[in-house]
């Protein structure tokens, strides 16, 4: 049965299996050495800082911070008209030509599986996250029903005209397993939990336990905690 003008598709998340990742992700510009390299490096910043002196979600904020420079310095120096995102104080890195944008944020034990259910993020969403995921979300059904995306009296920011995916993160003793994956709605509870599409990309191994923080934050700020109690 075909579909009801004006109704959008129902949405299920596309699973994109680590063994093609790879080709899914350089239709993104991206690569899983570049994002390997870019955790990794997280992991290492933050291994560097798992002593009782700093303070207990520092580890976490340093993860996110050299996860995403790193991510950004790999995609910049690619000459591939890579920038950095900063509007609102929400960091991402993105491409004005491919109108993507990439953040780096926490998830659940679900993250980068094909488990019972989709991943959700641990940490509340602030209004700059919403207001890109509310965009995502009208993006991708004027996409699907074929309709062409309106032209806005205020253009928005470079940063902002574009889909803004997530690299997905989740740690434990072992292991850093991550997926790239596109959120389409944000929860009543303010957790994100509905993906379009999701590109699952094989674990690199851990440098140590991570400590279960959670920092309880209710809006967006320049630091994204990695670490989190297991949901």
């Amino acid at each position: 049965m075909s579909q009801a003008l004006g109704q959008p598709p129902a949405r299920r998340s596309k699973i994109v299996p680590p063994e093609r990742a790879a080709e899914r992700l350089a239709e993104l510009g991206l690569s899983i050495d570049k994002i390997h390299k870019s955790v990794t490096a997280g992991d290492d910043a933050r291994s560097r800082v798992t002593v009782r002196f700093y303070p207990r979600n520092y580890p976490g904020i340093s993860m996110w911070a050299e996860t995403l420079a790193t991510l950004r310095r790999e995609l910049i120096k690619s000459r591939q008209g890579w920038e950095i995102g900063q509007t609102g104080n929400y960091e991402t890195v993105y491409s004005a030509v491919r109108q993507l944008a990439f953040a780096v944020v926490a998830g659940d034990r679900y993250t980068g599986i094909a488990g019972k259910r989709d991943p959700r993020l641990t940490r509340k969403r602030g209004p700059k996250t919403k207001e890109r995921i509310d965009r995502n979300s009208k993006i991708f059904e004027q996409i699907a029903l074929e309709f062409d995306l309106p032209e806005l009296a205020n253009p928005l920011p470079p940063d902002e005209a574009c889909s803004t995916w997530f690299l997905v993160i989740h740690a434990d003793d072992d292991h850093i397993r991550m997926e790239v994956s596109l959120p389409v709605e944000v929860r009543e509870d303010g957790l994100v939990g509905e993906w379009v599409e999701r590109i699952l990309i094989d674990p690199v191994p851990t440098s140590g336990a991570v400590a279960p923080i959670e920092p309880g934050e209710d809006d967006d700020d320049d630091g994204e905690p990695m670490v989190s109690r297991a949901v």
